[in-house]
């Protein structure tokens, strides 16, 4: 189905780690391990692949759709009304890797409302930072 419109704002995050993109993949991947960035709570798995948490906003699920292969660990998530589609990358970075989150504004958000929601995203960021290289090898 084609798209109309201007293309929307677009906000990108990164982490990098001496971990490596395998490890990273894997501590990902596992969306339980998210707990550990501070803004979900309580995630368990259910039976339909969707995985449930709390938030500061409620209720949320997310779902991901992972391609190991390339690097590829986007996902769905859906809470506070909201739907994103969250694109996220895992890269090698000599002997460490980095991994990117590319935002899309959803429509019901303003610019501002769309900055407001993801500044405490660096937040998350260094706890999983300090999750991941706190990790035994």
């Amino acid at each position: 189905m084609a798209q109309s419109g201007e293309p929307k704002k677009v906000i990108i995050k990164s982490l990098t780690t001496n971990r490596t993109a395998g490890e990273v993949f894997d501590f990902f991947e596992d969306v339980k391990n998210m707990e550990t960035g501070g803004a979900l709570k309580s995630v368990t798995k259910g039976n339909d692949g969707w995985w449930s948490c709390k938030t500061q906003g409620g209720d949320a699920k997310i779902r991901v759709r992972s391609y190991r292969e390339f690097g590829i660990l986007d996902h769905i998530f859906v809470g506070g009304g909201l739907e994103w589609d969250v694109f996220v990358r895992i890269l090698p970075n000599n002997r460490g890797s980095t991994a990117t989150w590319t935002f899309i504004k959803p429509n019901e958000l303003s610019d501002n409302q769309f900055e407001e929601q993801l500044m405490m995203f660096d937040k998350e960021i260094t706890g999983w930072k300090n999750a991941l290289e706190h990790l035994s090898s």
